[in-house]
């Protein structure tokens, strides 16, 4: 069957159905320029709605929607917890006795293995849950790093923490590509920003829970246990109930939702119809994925994820020590944490909010950088200043947004379940690569300022605001060109606005990359 007979024979769902559907008439045919999909390789997506727009109500949009936030959102948030609490304790235990914190070379090789295992493994774990349900997956990977999370209050030796630290990359790798996949599939584009902030701003809160449980832990008098292996274990402990939180009630896709009824599971996905990047699709397509490695977008994300990364490697291992740095306690360290943290969330859903408000992606990366920026020179500057030092930190804590809106951005601009799976891994992976190389930045030679590495912090980012830049005239670029292309389409084909609209919507769950779409638009 061509595209031009689909089109011609899809009819909606009938008006008698049990869950009142509204009916539309049998479309006329027209001069399709769409491809023919196998039922193998469509979203699982037409399924529940079919190629043909659902008509749905505002009012049923926004309590489907609701439904979505209460179910969906908290679990995320509490596997971006979990998970960045967890990549994070190495900064927590190195000032609360762990033994390898002494030594700063083998320090930076534990703090550089959670992201080798990470970066090896991304690519691997993203072609595996391509073929499994998402949170069943997911689910699987939390428990597993719960377990090894648990294993490093077992020993403070380097090996085994390298070991451990090692296999918590691994399990953990998946997180953000999932995420964002999910993001995707349960969200239109104008509320996938503000859903990032909802897990992405974690960050920050782990930073100031983080803070207040090791200031905590300090306090057991005991010689049984040591302060750092009371913390792995509580850590681990929590990684285990939001393990089991995730895999008992967290839904895999928007189609195949229990908690959803069936009306609610098509007004979900009428709401993501109009992003054009689909649900879930289970047959890997080379042809889509040597789309994503020739793209130029892509290879923007990933200089510019290469660009926050690096410095993130640096500041999340070190953050603790570059702070007790400044002339502060072990004690007074703890609770600094948590302004810090307090600053990154609130940043993180600012910007995120402007971002989903404004339809726009890289003008708040450029917002959240500047004053990272800024107080990345103040710790340049002024070495020696205690106060001026503190306040360039916590000014620095701003750039973890910039993060969150590269997560928006792949949700937004790239389409086909496939492209998605290769970019999210290219994405991660040079996250990985990256924050792997930060860990060394700091060298133990230039303790107690780290002036090389805070410059090599302050370059980075300043490096960051052209390419922003030159990422936001691309897109718009594309848009432009896209345009003129589909003007030209619809006089070659002599189509009207109602002929451009079907098509539109035929197009949305054919699983087509944002190139091979016609009618996707980029978000600049």
């Amino acid at each position: 069957m061509d595209g031009m007979t689909s089109l011609a024979s899809t009819t909606s769902i009938d008006k008698e159905g049990k869950d009142g559907f509204q009916p539309v008439s049998t479309l006329r045919a027209v001069d399709s320029v769409l491809p023919t999909v196998p039922e193998d390789a469509e979203d699982e997506a037409v399924k529940v709605v079919g190629y043909e727009r659902n008509e749905v109500t505002e009012a049923e949009m926004r309590a489907v929607t609701k439904k979505i936030d209460r179910r969906v959102l908290p679990l995320l948030a509490a596997i971006y917890f979990s998970q960045f609490f967890d990549k994070n304790s190495l900064s927590y235990s190195s000032i609360m006795g762990l033994p390898l914190a002494k030594n700063n070379d083998q320090y930076s090789l534990v703090a550089s293995a959670f992201y080798i295992g990470f970066m090896i493994f991304e690519i691997p774990s993203s072609a595996l849950a391509q073929h499994f349900p998402l949170a069943k997956y997911l689910g699987v990977n939390v428990v597993l790093w719960a377990t090894f999370l648990i294993l490093h209050a077992a020993s403070g030796s380097f090996g085994f923490f390298f070991a451990m630290r090692f296999l918590l990359g691994v399990f953990e790798c998946c997180v953000s590509p999932i995420l964002i996949s999910m993001i995707a599939a349960w969200y239109p584009r104008h509320m996938q920003a503000r859903r990032v902030s909802v897990f992405y701003m974690c960050n920050g809160l782990t930073n100031m829970l983080g803070g207040i449980c090791a200031y905590g832990v300090t306090f057991y008098k005991g010689t049984a246990i040591a302060h750092w292996r009371i913390f792995y274990l509580l850590m681990g402990g929590l990684a285990y109930v939001v393990g089991a939180a995730v895999l008992i009630w967290l839904p895999d896709s928007p189609a195949t939702a229990k908690f959803l009824t069936e009306r609610e599971k098509l007004v979900a996905l009428e709401q993501v119809r109009d992003n054009h990047s689909g649900t879930k699709q289970n047959k890997f397509k080379p042809k889509h994925a040597k789309e994503a490695l020739l793209d130029p977008k892509t290879w923007l994300l990933i200089l510019l994820t290469f660009l926050s990364s690096v410095p993130n490697g640096g500041l999340s291992s070190y953050s603790s020590l570059l702070i007790k740095s400044f002339g502060f306690t072990s004690r007074q360290t703890l609770l600094l944490q948590i302004p810090a943290g307090l600053i990154a969330a609130i940043t993180t859903v600012v910007v995120c909010v402007i971002s989903d408000r404004y339809q726009r992606r890289m003008l708040p990366i450029f917002i959240a950088v500047v004053p990272t920026v800024v107080g990345a020179a103040l710790m340049v500057a002024l070495p020696h200043s205690k106060g001026g030092s503190l306040a360039g930190n916590f000014m620095a804590q701003t750039y973890g947004s910039s993060l969150a809106l590269l997560y928006a951005w792949t949700t937004t601009n790239t389409a086909s379940f496939t492209k998605k799976t290769v970019t999210n891994a290219m994405f991660i992976t040079t996250f990985g690569l990256a924050n792997v190389i930060g860990t060394f930045i700091f060298n133990k030679r230039d303790k107690p300022e780290y002036i090389p590495g805070k410059i090599a912090v302050l370059t980075l980012f300043a490096l960051m605001l052209p390419t922003v830049g030159g990422m936001h005239f691309y897109t718009n670029w594309l848009n432009k060109r896209k345009a003129t292309k589909l003007a030209a389409l619809v006089e070659e084909k002599g189509w009207t606005p109602s002929d451009v609209e079907r098509e539109r919507d035929h197009a949305a769950f054919m699983d087509l990359t944002d190139r091979e779409n016609p009618f996707f638009k980029y978000m600049s």
